[in-house]
């Protein structure tokens, strides 16, 4: 097993908050976008007070585990986020989720699938906030006969399974990972899994490190 050198990191306060303005936008949205039709036909919006009941949820499963994981993940990849202060705004129903801003969802029959959704996100900023030290052309590189879709998931997933396993020591949480993945219209998060399985993601991080630190 590859031991990582671990950088010690200081996190922006990560909030996680219910926008109702969002909501009525991202609620309007999912009920009337043609291209959402299938699958989003029969879908309603939670009631308000479960929306909120979940809020509180993914905000006790983000200081349970969600610190951590970023935490580890900045640690890993040797970055820090120029920002102090990262808003999460949760909304009725949303296709996929978003990094700038955040917006997630409300609807995770588990607090902790939201919290991995959250902390993909938010590896998304980190590299956002570290274009200059790691830019995209390192993907381009690695990753030349991928797509960018691909190319921009392949080490946001090695860094989770790195989580997962080595940190969280939880292989079924990965399993879900993946599986979410695989229902994703899209599949190009599919193929930056099968990626990772195949190079390994520790080689992987490895590598990637290599052209930036």
């Amino acid at each position: 097993m590859l031991r990582f050198q671990i950088f010690k990191k200081k996190l922006p306060k990560v909030t996680i908050e219910y926008s109702k303005l969002l909501d009525s936008f991202f609620v309007f949205y999912c009920q009337n976008k043609p291209e959402l039709k299938k699958g989003w036909s029969d879908w309603a919006p939670l009631p308000t007070d479960k929306l909120i009941e979940n809020v509180e949820l993914f905000r006790q499963a983000w200081e349970k585990d969600g610190k951590r994981m970023l935490l580890e993940a900045c640690s890993v990849l040797n970055l820090d986020f120029s920002r102090n202060i990262i808003p999460v705004y949760v909304v009725s129903g949303s296709p996929r989720p978003f990094g700038d801003p955040v917006v997630i969802r409300a609807d995770f029959a588990r607090p902790d699938s939201f919290i991995d959704v959250l902390v993909h996100e938010l590896i998304h900023v980190l590299f956002a906030d570290n274009q200059k030290k790691v830019p995209w052309s390192i993907h381009m590189e690695m990753f030349p006969n991928e797509n960018p879709d691909t190319q921009n998931h392949i080490i946001v997933h090695a860094v989770l399974k790195y989580v997962y396993l080595d940190v969280l020591k939880d292989p079924e949480r990965l399993q879900r990972d993946v599986n979410r993945s695989a229902k994703h219209r899209s599949s190009d998060y599919v193929r930056a899994w099968e990626i990772v399985e195949q190079y390994g993601y520790q080689e992987l991080i490895t590598k990637f490190l290599s052209k930036y630190k």
